[in-house]
């Protein structure tokens, strides 16, 4: 199929389910598209789709738990108006033309927060034959799939799907750091930033995110250290930090280890899995500074003690009812002190 998506799909108001991916619809998403507000699942993957990503999709489709507009033409900004899906579970818009930074409210997805398994969808709908009629899948018994790009690979999922979380913003032109508060997505399974224009640092706090199975950071700009807590992330089974400009010691963890060391060339790093030891220099260098921690610790001690007794001092000078008051309080107390000798 080519041309437009026409606007009488508006009113289609009971679609929970629209898949017409590999064709080569082009032109906008049709505005009309917002009376759909039953959709549960989107999927406009591989057509020739341009412009902006519609802010009415956050406002208006709120019932959505996968969005999958990877390979078009997409351009712009991410609205900030996409972190309204709070039932969003798969986010997909990868290989677009997308700019701007990445929105920092995306821990609003709060479905990539709560931890769920097969046994408790189950005991939510009471049986296993009502499960087979949950929103992931169509009236007639047709069972609704997905494919994402996770580990490197396209898997596709179905019978599981519900239970699947993934973020992928890969193959974009997206600018800006890596917004802290996407950590906060406890239970995302897998993360693809790569081929984009990202800079700063890869969050300290990364490793908070422990169902992480796959993460890809590769081909951006992003600089400094390996977050050490990266190494305490037991399932994460694929890795790539490939081509930025990371510098530093790997961390030691199984998981870094493990993995190939391809995940990590065309940066600054020492240390297994790659062939280049770590230099004496490096050592160094990082000795040096976790002195200097340790250093300006005891500095901002002893500063913080200096200034409450210079506080103390120049509160007595200049005050003469605390400067009474305190010689009060020695001159009772040497009294106290003498007479009980």
């Amino acid at each position: 199929m080519y041309g437009s998506i026409p606007p009488s799909i508006g009113f289609l108001a009971n679609l929970q389910s629209l898949n017409v991916k590999s064709n080569r619809f082009s032109s906008e998403i049709p505005f009309a598209m917002h009376n759909c507000i039953k959709l549960v699942k989107m999927g406009l993957a591989d057509n020739n789709l341009e412009g902006n990503i519609p802010a009415w999709i956050g406002t208006s489709l709120v019932e959505l738990r996968i969005l999958i507009l990877r390979s078009n033409n997409m351009s712009g900004k991410i609205s900030s108006a996409i972190c309204q899906l709070s039932y969003l579970q798969i986010l997909d818009l990868s290989n677009n033309e997308l700019s701007g930074a990445i929105p920092s409210c995306i821990h609003n997805f709060t479905a990539m927060l709560i931890k769920r398994s097969l046994s408790d969808l189950f005991k939510q709908y009471g049986s296993e034959k009502s499960w087979y009629s949950y929103s992931f899948f169509n009236a007639g018994g047709f069972r609704e799939s997905a494919l994402i790009v996770k580990k490197g690979g396209k898997l596709e999922f179905d019978s599981i799907l519900p239970l699947v979380t993934s973020i992928d913003l890969s193959m974009n032109s997206l600018s800006g750091e890596i917004p802290n508060e996407l950590t906060s997505l406890s239970e995302l399974g897998s993360l693809n930033l790569s081929g984009n224009q990202l800079t700063g640092l890869i969050p300290e706090n990364i490793g908070e995110m422990k169902q992480l199975e796959s993460l890809d950071l590769s081909r951006n700009s992003l600089w400094g250290r390996i977050p050490s807590s990266l190494a305490f992330i037991s399932g994460l089974g694929y890795l790539n930090l490939s081509y930025n400009n990371l510098t530093g010691r790997i961390p030691e963890g199984t998981q870094l280890q493990s993995s190939n060391a391809s995940s990590f060339v065309g940066n600054h790093l020492c240390g297994l899995p790659l062939t280049s030891n770590c230099s004496e220099d490096e050592e160094g260098k990082e000795m040096n500074e976790k002195a200097a921690e340790v250093e300006w610790f005891y500095v901002l001690l002893s500063l913080g003690y200096a200034l409450g007794f210079s506080v103390v001092c120049t509160a007595l000078v200049l005050k003469k009812a605390w400067r009474d008051a305190y010689f009060g309080l020695l001159e009772r107390m040497w009294i106290r002190l003498t007479t009980s000798t």
